[in-house]
């Protein structure tokens, strides 16, 4: 089993929790639950095993993301019978990539450096290591093998419904990643701005302006990393922007606006990733059980 033993005692919890509050010795008596027990640590297994098939060390404790894709899906049960259908896909994958972010973003301010003595040295270090944890972190492939398990009510999808889910992936996964990296541009810009303020008030007042850019060209030099990885999403003009407007803040000493302005960028280009989700979901038709049995039938008749 791919899963830890403290993954799979993850699990096991959230069974026990969704039966309100039954007993360790209640659920080993209980044939149902321990069904239920089973189908859960072998779907989080197999969906571990997605994210981590490229050789990433992505669904785990370490990263996070174990503990976000189990807090936002919990009991697959439901899914995997046909009891829970997914009636409106935009509205429920919305709230999936919502609560991913949340629970993913917290894990920024790991990267973010307490104190920062040189921001053209330290401050690349740290973008370095943010971005090492993005690439091991998200997965479009993983993704697209959850999408496949949940629309096709399967543990073990086939490489044609992996590949059947990978356009809504794709859009899921930009979607988590621009919201990871904005929150830590807008975070790193934070550190930077009283830095440009104690390096002008170091130099004086007629070196203001200089001391200022260093430290600005500092920043935008730290940040080149992550300029890669947007671009290499489609979405380097997002990052141009969030650069120019956190940029500006620093010349001026004036963190007032650049949450505001820069989020307003960064949720324009979500808006316009997530269009056409339900088409991309939709990408491969279901196949019809009337005619699996029509087929059933003609096959067991010898026509």
């Amino acid at each position: 089993m791919t899963l830890t033993r403290e993954e799979q005692k993850s699990v096991l919890r959230m069974v026990m929790e969704s039966h309100q509050g039954v007993t360790l010795t209640e659920a080993r008596s209980n044939n149902d639950i321990k069904e239920e027990m089973k189908l859960n640590l072998e779907f989080y297994n197999a969906l571990k095993e997605g994210f981590t098939e490229e050789g990433k060390t992505t669904l785990d404790e370490a990263s996070g993301m174990f503990g976000a894709v189990l807090s936002v899906l919990g009991n697959i049960k439901d899914f995997l019978t046909g009891t829970k259908v997914v009636k409106d896909i935009m509205a429920w994958v919305q709230g999936l990539v919502q609560k991913l972010s949340e629970k993913l973003g917290p894990k920024i301010d790991q990267f973010i450096p307490q104190k920062i003595q040189d921001l053209a040295k330290d401050g690349v270090s740290a973008v370095e290591k943010f971005v090492k944890w993005i690439y091991n972190t998200l997965s479009y492939k993983g993704l697209a093998k959850l999408f496949a398990m949940i629309r096709y009510k399967t543990i073990k999808p086939t490489d044609e419904q992996k590949q059947c889910m990978e356009l809504a992936a794709k859009k899921v996964y930009k979607w988590i990643l621009i919201t990871l990296v904005i929150a830590f541009i807008i975070k790193f810009a934070m550190i930077a701005i009283p830095m440009a303020i104690k390096a002008a008030a170091a130099s004086g007042t007629a070196a203001t302006g200089t001391a200022a850019s260093t430290v600005q060209a500092s920043f935008a030099s730290s940040l080149k990393p992550i300029g890669a990885v947007l671009s290499k999403v489609g979405h380097g003009s997002l990052f141009k922007g969030a650069l120019s407007t956190a940029s500006a803040a620093i010349k001026t000493k004036d963190a007032s606006k650049i949450s505001s302005d820069i989020k307003a960028k960064e949720q324009e280009v979500k808006d316009k990733e997530i269009e056409g989700f339900k088409g991309a979901w939709n990408y491969c038709p279901l196949p019809q059980k009337e005619s699996i049995e029509f087929d059933r039938m003609t096959q067991l008749a010898g026509l």
